[in-house]
């Protein structure tokens, strides 16, 4: 009786247990997407995807809730690209900044120089001195100068 190396035995039995390339689903939308979208169940639809690709986001993930950054048609892949945490201050937009230390705070208005999501740093543009600063998100329109302002 003649016998396999073991390593050879265990080579061809995962061969037989190795999924299709193609098997893997990633997440469709259901209808045409607009930035500033926040994506809803109804809106997206696991599916096989016309060209395997790693940028398309598995249907494994859970991306409800999330804000459309760049338009998506209706019935293509969803690239992760184009998602991502929903904005709490946006580019151009006025944001309140506030920094605190011991007994002492200091407040201003600034003009935000990119999107952030909750907790996301951002740089904002300091009307008073012409200068720009990075603040850390905490709400709606406002950002929080961490350490020394």
């Amino acid at each position: 009786m003649r016998t396999l190396p073991i390593g050879a035995a265990l080579l061809v039995a995962s061969l037989c247990h190795i999924p299709p390339a193609d098997s893997r689903e990633v997440w469709h939308a259901t209808r045409d997407l607009q930035p500033g979208d926040l994506l809803r169940p109804q809106d997206i639809d696991p599916a096989e995807p016309r060209r395997d690709s790693p940028v398309f986001i598995e249907s494994s993930q859970d991306i409800v809730g999330q804000e459309v950054k760049r338009r998506i048609r209706a019935g293509t892949a969803i690239p992760q690209r184009a998602i991502g945490e929903q904005a709490l201050v946006h580019a151009s937009e006025p944001v309140r900044v506030f920094w605190k230390a011991g007994g002492m705070s200091l407040e201003m208005q600034g003009k935000a120089l990119e999107d952030g999501p909750l907790g996301g740093e951002i740089r904002i543009h300091n009307p008073g001195s012409g200068r720009t600063i990075r603040a850390q998100v905490v709400a709606e329109g406002t950002a929080e100068i961490r350490g020394l302002p």
